[in-house]
């Protein structure tokens, strides 16, 4: 599914999907979410290692760390992009060539045997996020993600086309917005692009919702976490 974008409605999806994400996502699911905003990853002169640590039993593969409103990087970046941390100071930003490499940014289990041992089954729900790429796009710079779940025998994909300009954060509630559920992942793949030859541009991440399942017979309970 392509989602064509434009300032006004990333701005009604904000509302929208912060209504969904209270009374709708949450509640239907019977599960206590994961906010993961990153705030709590250090970070020096504004960037952060997150690619080579576990976070919440994920790993954050050609992903950074970054403070928009860091002086060092508000140096770096368009004013347009301090908007990346929708809760401030961090986010993500990723990037098919943040390491040298063609292959795209991606979200996956960490460690299976981790998560057994502390009573979660070993894959992940996406639920939501605020995304947007950086700077101003060219026109038709295109956001794609592609998951890998063990209920499903094919990925499920889901995309966000970008017109020329710049743009505030998107909230993608990916039930809604793919009209499916991202659940049983082991690993969700991020990449954007623009042009004839697919070139890479680089976007960010912010308030990244997920959920893990207790195994059935593990006998422990979930506990909510939330972004402060």
């Amino acid at each position: 599914m392509v989602i064509l974008l434009s300032s006004r409605a990333v701005l009604t999806t904000l509302l929208y999907g912060s209504t969904v994400l209270a009374s709708g996502v949450r509640t239907a699911l019977k599960l206590n979410s994961t906010i993961l905003n990153f705030d709590d990853v250090k970070t020096k002169h504004g960037i952060g290692d997150i690619s080579s640590t576990v976070y919440s039993y994920l790993s954050f593969v050609s992903f950074d760390v970054f403070a928009p409103k860091d002086p060092y990087i508000k140096k770096l970046i368009s004013d347009h992009d301090l908007n990346c941390a929708t809760s401030p100071p961090n986010a993500i930003i990723g990037s098919r060539g943040n390491y040298g490499g063609s292959s795209p940014a991606a979200i996956e289990i960490a460690n299976a045997t981790s998560m057994t041992a502390s009573g979660l089954l070993p894959y992940f729900s996406l639920l939501s996020f605020s995304i947007k790429p950086m700077d101003a796009p060219d026109a038709s710079t295109t956001i794609y993600l592609k998951g890998y779940s063990n209920a499903t025998n094919s990925p499920m994909n889901w995309t966000a086309e970008f017109p020329t300009g710049y743009h505030l954060p998107f909230q993608a509630n990916l039930k809604d917005h793919s009209h499916e559920s991202w659940d049983n992942l082991n690993r969700v793949e991020m990449w954007a692009e623009f042009g004839e030859d697919a070139l890479d541009w680089e976007f960010c991440i912010d308030d990244l919702e997920v959920q893990f399942s207790e195994a059935p017979d593990s006998g422990k309970k979930l506990v909510k976490q939330a972004a402060a």
